[in-house]
């Protein structure tokens, strides 16, 4: 059980930041406010989503962030995930340090390779194919601009001139962390990242995700295993689970049986069994995707009845 593990392990703790419709309209002073309160409370990070186009409304990721960092001193700021192959990399490296710069370090840039809605691609003009080529080519060149590098990057799909950016971010490097949950982004970013980022994954999985970066790259120190955990805690199991549902089936437009078993949801019990065989798997960083309505309220209880068995 998760309780037996307080003081082995501890856990890096974060939220996502309301800045999507799916269980309510979309309010910048709710999305501002949530990011205090989770300095406040003591979590490490606070995250928001991207999608360009989806079944809901989404704030753009970086803006976003950019209006997080001036109201927050402390916490670490997350996309999660950055869907790197919509944007041109010398537009993306420019604003990814620009947030690096604005609040004094505290990026993490979550990336992926996204597709699951082709529309994206393209309403942006952006080749769907060959988009795993794609998405190693844009990291190289983005990572090659963050770090000042000033040397022209040919690929195959990307092509940049030789050429400096500044200000350069306040990180070197800014932590990159992949989502996806595919063998080949484990793999991915076992060798050119500092963390694996997915959602919906088992903790078997999990598991097997750990023992291959260790296989990898032999030293995990600094490496981040995080999930992203759809979640919502009520009085009941059952209120929980109304919540979520309706939740995830506004977000995505499947029926919640596909993302039950994915889901945290129910009582601070149930959601601190839930988390358990994570913890035992090498979880360092969760991120908690709160669903249903009052995420703030729901923040709270999360803050003080499940977070305290992580740490």
């Amino acid at each position: 059980m998760l309780f037996l593990l307080k003081g082995v392990v501890m856990v890096n703790v974060g939220c996502f930041l309301p800045t999507y419709s799916a269980s309510g309209p979309i309010e910048p002073a709710s999305v501002l406010d949530m990011a205090r309160d989770a300095e406040e409370l003591g979590l490490d990070h606070v995250w928001v989503g991207d999608h360009y186009l989806w079944n809901v409304g989404m704030l753009s990721p970086l803006p976003a962030l950019a209006a997080v960092a001036a109201v927050t001193r402390r916490v670490r700021l997350g996309t999660g995930v950055y869907l790197l192959n919509l944007r041109h990399p010398a537009l993306t490296a420019k604003d990814v340090a620009t947030v690096d710069v604005l609040s004094g370090g505290r990026l993490v840039l979550g990336a992926g390779i996204g597709g699951d809605n082709p529309e994206e691609y393209r309403a942006l003009g952006v080749d769907p194919g060959r988009r795993a080529r794609r998405f190693e080519e844009t990291t190289a060149a983005v990572r090659g601009l963050l770090a000042g590098s000033g040397e022209p990057y040919q690929g195959r799909i990307v092509d940049l001139p030789a050429f400096t950016m500044e200000p350069l971010p306040v990180q070197q490097p800014v932590p990159l962390w992949l989502g996806g949950r595919a063998s080949a982004v484990v793999e991915r970013a076992a060798r050119g990242a500092e963390g694996w980022f997915p959602v919906w994954v088992s903790a078997g999985r999990f598991q097997a995700a750990t023992d291959t970066v260790g296989t990898i790259r032999g030293d995990l120190s600094g490496f981040a295993f995080a999930l992203n955990l759809f979640t919502t805690i009520a009085d009941t199991r059952e209120a929980a689970r109304d919540a979520v549902s309706n939740h995830l089936a506004t977000a995505y437009g499947l029926p919640f049986d596909s993302f039950e078993r994915y889901s945290a949801y129910g009582t601070a019990d149930d959601i601190r069994e839930y988390l358990a065989p994570y913890v035992e798997a090498g979880m360092t960083d969760v991120v908690f995707n709160i669903a249903g309505p009052d995420p703030r309220g729901q923040l709270r209880r999360l803050a003080a009845e499940v977070v305290p068995a992580l740490r």
